[in-house]
């Protein structure tokens, strides 16, 4: 393992036919088959995409109209046993705290955000860092959150895009996938990784497997190690 980034695991809830929860799929608390076992897994933080960690966030939208010119640096507002870091390359959530529950909010953007926004962030002590300046270069941002926070080991908890994106960058060390007896069956609803269109230049990721569970009657809980040099290796 690179030792100048953390330990990335991808947790998911999924399908048999690898979509992501929906409605349809009929189960009283599915959030207990993903929590329950997210709980499992040690990490010093999880990390997910703008749109889930909007659920956390200010349903308030501040006044951004700020002055002030805020030098494009990373800014570590203080050091936590835990985090909560989301990918917002544009800076769309908003805080009127710097904690999920007991993780400190880490903020992941672009330099393109505004100078509004960081005095936002710096306002409510929210942390931040820098992954590139239009686009985000997510192997910079997890050697980042190493060497400025101590992150051992992060979980990713999705969803699909932010799974893609990780998997695209061959980032992810471990997937760690909770099995529904389900079928979905529905075209065009999120998978759990969503990469990009068509193949293009790159190979799909294999895996062998590092232990399966049984659990809650009839799921499985299968956690699987990347095989790193995957071509040819079956």
């Amino acid at each position: 393992m690179d030792s100048s980034k953390p330990y990335v695991i991808c947790h998911m809830l999924g399908s048999v036919d690898g979509r992501i929860k929906q409605d349809i799929w009929g189960f009283k608390d599915h959030h207990k088959y993903f929590e329950e076992t997210a709980e499992k897994i040690a990490a010093d933080a999880w990390l997910v995409g703008r749109v889930t960690m909007q659920e956390f966030s200010s349903p308030t939208t501040p006044d951004l109209n700020n002055t002030v010119i805020v030098s494009r640096e990373d800014f570590v507002a203080l050091k936590s046993a835990t985090y909560a870091v989301v990918i917002d390359p544009s800076g769309k959530c908003f805080w009127d705290t710097n904690m999920v529950s007991t993780e400190h909010v880490i903020e992941v953007l672009t330099e393109s955000v505004s100078d509004g926004y960081l005095e936002h962030l710096r306002n409510n002590k929210v942390s931040y860092i820098f992954g590139g300046k239009d686009s985000l270069n997510l192997e910079l941002v997890l050697r980042k959150l190493r060497q400025l926070f101590d992150i051992q080991t992060v979980r990713i908890d999705g969803g699909g895009h932010v799974n893609g994106s990780f998997l695209k960058a061959n980032l992810i060390d471990e997937f760690s996938l909770v099995l529904a007896p389900v079928a979905d069956g529905t075209i065009g609803t999120p998978t759990v990784f969503e990469a990009e269109e068509g193949y293009g230049n790159r190979m799909a990721t294999q895996f062998k497997i590092k232990s399966v569970d049984r659990i809650y009657d009839d799921f499985l809980w299968i956690r699987y190690l990347v095989v790193r040099d995957s071509v040819n290796s079956r």
